[in-house]
């Protein structure tokens, strides 16, 4: 039960830190000047939407056979992280999801969350962790307690952090640690 808590934080935690959604969140937080009102919306979409990853990862994962699944969730954690690798070199236009939205903190927080992690990596990964360990309580357990914290710097302490964190390294850390979480899996 310790493994996959721990690959759950990890992988959460160090894939969030630079993402388009904490981004969005940093910018709720300046917005508003309610650190705790974006916290509770951002945290609230987070647990929904990862949590429904999990319980389909977990019910995929039950479902499939073991080595297909296993092939398939390494298969997908390598693109995700080559895709990161993409994503850092192509530059786009902000999108709808990524511009302030006038409303009350906490509903703005959830639906801009729920919007941004509408198929995001860090969604995926909830859903293939689930897949691969079958225990979606320590996963979710992870996700959300990592979540909190990326959360929390981005809304307590974001501004200084934001100055003082080149975004490309830890953009390119991200992309490296899903392609290696999907060798080792395709290795187990």
């Amino acid at each position: 039960m310790l493994e996959p808590f721990i690959a759950a934080f990890t992988l959460a935690l160090v894939s969030e830190i630079a993402d388009k959604t904490q981004l969005v969140i940093l910018g709720l937080a300046l917005k508003y000047k309610s650190p705790w009102k974006v916290f509770t919306g951002a945290i609230i979409a987070h647990a929904l939407m990862d949590g429904l990853a999990i319980l389909l990862g977990t019910f995929l994962g039950f479902s499939l056979v073991s080595p297909v699944i296993k092939d398939v969730i390494g298969i997908i954690f390598i693109l995700l992280g080559v895709w990161a690798f993409i994503k850092i070199y192509i530059k786009k236009k902000k999108t709808k999801e990524e511009k302030a939205w006038n409303n009350a903190p906490v509903a703005a927080s959830f639906f801009m969350v729920l919007l941004s992690e509408f198929g995001d990596k860090t969604q995926i990964a909830s859903g293939l962790l689930a897949a691969k360990y079958l225990v979606p309580i320590p996963i979710f357990v992870g996700f959300v307690a990592a979540l909190g914290i990326a959360i929390g710097f981005n809304v307590f302490i974001g501004r200084k952090l934001a100055e003082k964190i080149p975004r490309k390294k830890i953009k390119i850390v991200t992309a490296v640690l899903f392609i290696l979480f999907g060798i080792l899996t395709l290795m187990s």
